[in-house]
């Protein structure tokens, strides 16, 4: 058997991110939150949502691909940084398939929002998305299937480019702390939810949190806590909300 070379980076661990292709934030974020030793490596799933009628099919049917490409950097864990497009029935066994597929454990951003509300004892939820409304309600009914009930959704449209899958990036995060602000704003909520890998994030969940008394969680900081403890690692992140705080 050939002697794998010895680490130089990621010597604790090495964390593969895959995203649509247009997404900028998960990578950025992922860094930010990696503690030393860690490392991140991030593949693209082709998403051209101006080329194909149904783009999230057209991106997972690359998966082969992706995942074969992505598995050349020997990762401990694999990210699959879709929210939208794994929110879809049991995440336990989504991910199950997955990591079959991929032949390394993989964790989905849809299943790491229902284990971090899980961990949080959090049920009812307001929903902050950057998607277009349908997308909301298809995450109003994957929630629900998961025993979490949203209570509000909104769709925080700043421009006209994320009703087609584009731009999702480019909602500012004063905007979206003043909307989550706003819409948990009553007394039977357990937590907030942001959901959409390609928004930032990590500027709001302390200032939300600090505004309304909840735990804050999001698409990008639950996948890296759930890839980061599916690789073995407990390390608390500072400035990444109440989930990563210990």
């Amino acid at each position: 058997m050939t002697k794998q070379p010895a680490r130089v980076y990621g010597t604790r661990a090495r964390i593969a991110l895959m995203v649509p292709s247009p997404n900028t934030v998960a990578e950025t974020e992922f860094w930010t939150m990696a503690p030393a030793g860690v490392t991140v490596h991030t593949s693209r799933m082709p998403f051209f949502g101006d080329r194909h009628a149904r783009p999230f099919d057209a991106m997972e049917a690359a998966l082969p691909r992706v995942f074969e490409e992505v598995s050349t950097a020997r990762p401990d864990v694999i990210a699959y940084g879709c929210t939208a497009s794994s929110a879809r029935g049991n995440p336990a066994e989504v991910e199950a398939r997955l990591t079959a597929q991929a032949g390394t454990p993989t964790v989905t951003a849809a299943g790491a929002l229902v284990d971090a509300l899980a961990v949080l004892g959090a049920r009812r939820i307001v929903l902050l998305t950057p998607y277009p409304q349908a997308v909301n309600d298809k995450e109003r009914k994957f929630f629900a299937e998961n025993g979490i009930t949203v209570l509000d959704d909104e769709s925080v449209i700043v421009d006209e480019g994320q009703h087609a899958f584009r731009n999702m990036s480019a909602v500012p995060c004063d905007v979206l702390t003043e909307r989550a602000v706003a819409r948990s704003d009553r007394d039977d909520v357990d937590a907030v939810v942001l959901s959409c890998c390609d928004m930032p994030t990590l500027d709001a969940i302390g200032h939300i949190e600090g505004r309304t008394g909840l735990p804050v969680i999001s698409s990008t900081q639950a996948l890296f806590w759930k890839a980061a403890r599916t690789a073995g690692l407990d390390d608390a992140v500072a400035d990444a909300g109440r989930l990563l705080a210990a």
